[in-house]
This record gives C-alpha cells, structure tokens and sequence, in this order.
C-alpha cells in the first residue's frame, strides 16, 4: 500500500514535487511545465540521497554567506 510522504507541493512558478512510499522503495517525482522525472529510492537509498542533499544545502547556504 502506498503511503503519501509529500502531497504535490509546488515549489517554484512552474516547478512542483511529491513523494510516496510503499513496501519496498520511495518514489520521488518533479515535474515543471517542460519536463518530469521520476525516481525510486531503496530505504537505504533514500537515506544516503536525503544526506547528500542536506550536504549540498549546507555548502550551498555557506556560499550564500
């Protein structure tokens, strides 16, 4: 059964994501007016992409400084 982590949820002018899990992955989707792409993430998968993002947040919000 799939369970909704993040309702569509627009982020942008015409840029909007969501993600949902179910028994064996997480699947995240974006989709703007030109293009969408979607991905599935194993558990431990996800942890290391969820990382690596918070990662690139930090260094981007240092740049920022």
């Amino acid at each position: 059964m799939k369970k909704t982590l993040l309702e569509e949820t627009k982020i942008g002018d015409f840029l909007s994501t969501g993600c949902e899990a179910d028994e064996e992955e997480i699947g995240l989707y974006i989709a703007s007016a030109d293009v969408s792409a979607s991905c599935g993430f194993k558990y431990d998968e996800w942890e290391n992409f969820v990382n690596a993002v918070n990662k690139a947040n930090k260094k981007y919000k240092e740049i920022l400084k």
